[in-house]
């Protein structure tokens, strides 16, 4: 695409010398359709190249926005970067394409010398290739600076983020030691550094972008200088002349647009890379058991674990605290790589229920549905089934307060529950929740769980387990 475009817009500017060159001639019609033909190849290309650039833009989007659902799904680790800043990367490498296209098109322009030498000699050949040689070296100069502006930008951003994470995590620390102030005094200095970082690197692409010009319009006065001395001295045609001087201006419109985007070039390849860095599940998916471990051996086990699991099995990890049974929970749902064996379950829907899951602010209904609708009648179904009932759970579009405030632990973790069995999962993953319930609510739960006839449930516990039938798998 790149080449086609340069190619195509050299040829039009030596269309429009030859109309132009009609046209002094009197040769009005001629002139006229030629400069026409001229100005709608442009057009043409120029739609052409940014439709295909829209295109591919978005094939980049959705192959990564396929591959980050499991991503994204993954709980967050305290190393891993953003959410957020995975999002960016992927509009940044959406862009790629099309700067690799600017990048073929501006080395494709470079035939353009042969035209401009042609038509008007050694001198505008010279100024040409003299120019063209002068902006290599500010190119990287003004790349490198971009680079480093564009690192500092983003580091100051990430601290911004995470101190305004840890502030609001700890408010109610800080409101009690009268530090509020504290807090939100070192949130303003962050920001403002963020923002002076923000300044200088916007800084940074302005003066590439006057470099980038003022290369442009040396080359074009120096050549227009050299063709018109020609020209009055009778050594060069007119046509000859508009040739050099149209055809300089488009090959240096070529270089420009690929130096003024060096920046955007630096952010596609920094987010090429983020994006190849992401963790990829180690789930295998298959179509036989739901689910199946074989041999292995997670970060915090050395003794390999074995097991299938078919609709409507049960299975207890049983062991003390810190034994691994959360780790290999989430080895098991593909949010942490196994040190070694393997992974496979079946594409179909899993629920997870922990006591640290989380609630979003908003109603209890939509706690519960997650954008699917259900009837009133299996809300309170299912609350009740849980023993959630009273005056707190009566109406199902009263507010809850984020992460549930205001909820005993063992309330909110049956509100998750209730949730995660409303979705229909095929697979539910239970990590230690039955610390959470008095023996009334554990019963419940247990019942629960039990009547879902055709759910695999795969439970970890440190006590008791809620599955008191199930087969039993101890670690430790």
């Amino acid at each position: 695409m790149g080449a086609a475009v340069s190619v195509t817009t050299l040829a039009a500017a030596a269309l429009t010398a030859v109309a132009i060159n009609d046209l002094a001639a009197h040769r009005v019609g001629r002139g006229v359709v030629t400069l026409a033909l001229s100005l709608l190849a442009r057009a043409g290309v120029g739609a052409g190249f940014d439709e295909w650039g829209q295109w591919s833009a978005a094939r980049v989007r959705h192959h990564w926005r396929h591959i980050l659902i499991d991503f994204f799904a993954r709980p967050r680790g305290d190393d891993e970067a953003a959410r957020g800043d995975i999002a960016l990367a992927i509009d940044h490498a959406a862009g790629a394409p099309a700067l690799e296209s600017l990048k073929v098109a501006a080395a494709t322009s470079l035939v353009g010398v042969v035209a401009v030498f042609w038509a008007a000699g050694w001198w505008a050949l010279l100024i040409n290739l003299g120019l063209l040689a002068l902006a290599i070296p500010l190119y990287r100069r003004a790349g490198k600076r971009s680079e480093l502006a564009a690192a500092t930008y983003q580091g100051r951003r990430r601290d911004l983020e995470q101190r305004q994470l840890d502030v609001l995590r700890h408010g109610p620390e800080l409101r009690a030691l009268g530090a509020v102030d504290y807090g939100a005094d070192e949130i303003a200095a962050l920001s403002d550094n963020e923002h002076a970082s923000a300044l200088s690197a916007v800084r940074v692409a302005l003066a590439s972008t006057l470099v980038t010009e003022f290369l442009s319009g040396v080359s074009i006065g120096l050549v227009a200088m050299v063709t018109g001395f020609a020209l009055l001295g009778g050594r060069l045609s007119l046509l000859r002349a508009l040739v050099a001087v149209l055809v300089t201006g488009e090959l240096f419109s070529h270089v420009r647009r690929f130096g003024t985007e060096f920046h955007r070039r630096d952010d596609a390849e920094r987010a090429r890379a983020t994006l190849g860095q992401l963790p990829v599940s180690a789930v295998t998916p298959f179509h036989e058991e739901l689910i199946e471990a074989q041999d292995l051996v997670t970060a915090a086990t050395t003794k390999p674990v074995t097991f299938a699991l078919a609709r409507g099995d049960r299975l207890a990890i049983t062991g003390p605290s810190g034994v691994g049974k959360t780790t290999l929970l989430h080895t098991l749902l593909g949010w942490r790589a196994p040190i070694s064996g393997s992974v496979r379950r079946r594409e179909a829907r899993v629920g997870y229920v922990a006591i640290e899951s989380a609630l979003v602010s908003g109603s209890l209904r939509e706690n519960l549905c997650a954008g699917v609708a259900h009837s009133d009648l299996e809300l309170r179904n299912r609350l009740d089934s849980l023993g959630l009932s009273g005056a707190r759970f009566v109406d199902l579009d009263a507010t809850l307060l984020a992460e549930g405030r205001g909820l005993s632990s063992g309330e909110r973790v049956r509100i998750v529950l209730a949730r995660a069995l409303l979705a229909e999962p095929a697979l539910l993953v239970v990590d230690d929740i039955a610390g959470a319930f008095d023996e009334a609510s554990r019963e419940l739960v247990a019942r629960a769980l039990l009547e879902s006839n055709d759910l695999a449930v795969v439970e970890a516990s440190s006590s008791r387990p809620l599955l008191i039938t199930a087969a039993r798998l101890e670690l430790g």
